[in-house]
């Protein structure tokens, strides 16, 4: 194997290698079975065997109690953005927006009834989280999207709402959180779990009937939890590789020792953005609210930031152009980026600098 680089992609995004190593092996040979994990029933007694030892290993990582279901689905966070208030939304949601992400899910929402954006930071750049908002217990549910990926923002600390509904697809199992203060939670799995197609949603059982019953199955969240994720065919080889990134972060000490791990990766790197002198500038001006997941900077200019992603590609740190309505370097610092690659990111910017 060529030597493996530091990739900083924001999703699809780097895994650990024990899990990509292990997951090759099972989609060649499950168990000595003769038989790769990809090829086996979704109905069959191999698949219900990693399928139930996923969700009890997410449970147990996330501390998620019986009152809520966990669900295995295709379609990614993007799809979510629709089957909220089609399962949810019967009177009035509530909205806020902090980024382009969260855009969207307020933007999807209005063909299903009757929503409201109560904070809304476009006007600002996206560079702070929004602020000065009243939310009403009363709404169905209120929709926030806990970390941005693209302008790197995140909420340190959530709203309180009886149904407080989280997009977390970028930081999903990278902080302790306490899952009780939420309705629903939805996770793309691609930035820190595992490859693009399948999204976990953890939904508060008792929300599971408020979906009208004109509603097709495939839509309705019940309908899957009725059937443990497998209504349709799920995407089973990418919920194995799940379970084995459940497994290594189980190995890592569980998220509460991770979490420390990027707490340490993202002040070095911040450390280093805030001590350039101004050579280097974070996007977010918020800074108790500044992501641990995505690192937003920028340089002096276009051809300083493009001299030095072509160094940083030359010394095997890749995908950390920006995303194009920001500009200048994003890193996107998962918990399987280690803190060596975030070291070598450092030390090329310190570099970078005193040789420009």
């Amino acid at each position: 194997m060529s030597q493996r680089v530091f990739n900083f992609s924001a999703g699809p995004a780097t895994l650990p290698l024990p899990v990509l190593e292990a997951s090759a092996a099972a989609l060649v040979d499950y168990k000595g079975k003769g038989v790769g994990i990809a090829e086996v029933s979704h109905r069959g007694a191999e698949f219900k065997e990693v399928l139930a030892e996923t969700e009890q290993r997410c449970r147990q990582l996330m501390g998620i109690s019986d009152d809520y279901a966990v669900l295995f689905l295709q379609g990614g966070a993007t799809q979510q953005f629709d089957l909220v208030p089609m399962n949810l939304l019967q009177n009035r949601a509530q909205y806020i927006v902090s980024g382009q992400w969260a855009k969207k899910a307020a933007a999807a929402a209005k063909a299903h009834g009757s929503t409201e954006v109560i904070a809304d930071s476009q006007d600002q750049q996206f560079s702070v989280l929004p602020s000065g908002y009243t939310v009403d217990p009363q709404a169905d549910y209120l929709h926030i999207c806990s970390n941005n990926t693209i302008f790197g923002t995140r909420f340190s600390a959530f709203p309180d709402h009886p149904c407080l509904v989280a997009d977390m697809s970028s930081e999903i199992m990278g902080r302790v959180i306490d899952v009780n203060r939420f309705g629903v939670i939805y996770a793309g799995a691609q930035k820190n779990l595992g490859p693009s197609g399948v999204v976990l949603v953890i939904i508060r059982r008792d929300l599971l009937d408020k979906a009208p019953d004109t509603l097709s199955p495939i839509f309705r969240y019940k309908a899957h939890a009725d059937n443990e994720s497998c209504l349709n065919t799920p995407p089973t080889f990418g919920i194995y590789v799940l379970l084995e990134t459940f497994r290594w972060l189980e190995a890592q000490g569980g998220i509460a020792a991770v979490e420390q791990v990027n707490e340490a990766k993202a002040a070095l790197l911040y450390e280093a953005i805030d001590g350039s002198g101004g050579f280097y500038t974070g996007t977010v001006t918020d800074h108790p609210n500044r992501s641990r997941m995505n690192v937003t900077y920028v340089l002096p200019n276009e051809d300083l930031t493009t001299a030095f992603l072509k160094r940083a590609a030359a010394e095997g740190l890749v995908a950390l152009k920006g995303y194009r309505s920001v500009g200048g370097i994003r890193a996107s610092i998962y918990n399987a980026m280690p803190m060596a690659g975030v070291e070598k990111l450092v030390a090329l910017m310190k570099d970078f600098q005193a040789s420009a």
